[in-house]
């Protein structure tokens, strides 16, 4: 997957929490299910570019 599919996915999962967060309130069960779908989004995405970069010093070396 690429960059500007995870940002998307990561936007995506942002909006929804925050749409959760203002009809539930911060601390509902739904809001925080959600906020661990975007950490698990986001470190899915900084596995993959971590993972890229890595790829990148290898080759150049």
């Amino acid at each position: 997957m690429g960059d500007k599919q995870h940002q998307a996915r990561i936007e995506q999962a942002r909006k929804e929490m925050h749409t959760l967060a203002l009809e539930h309130g911060i601390r509902h069960p739904r809001v925080l299910s959600q906020s661990v779908k975007l950490d698990a989004l986001i470190n899915e995405y900084i596995d993959c570019r971590t993972a890229d970069d890595e790829r990148l010093l290898e080759r150049d070396s």
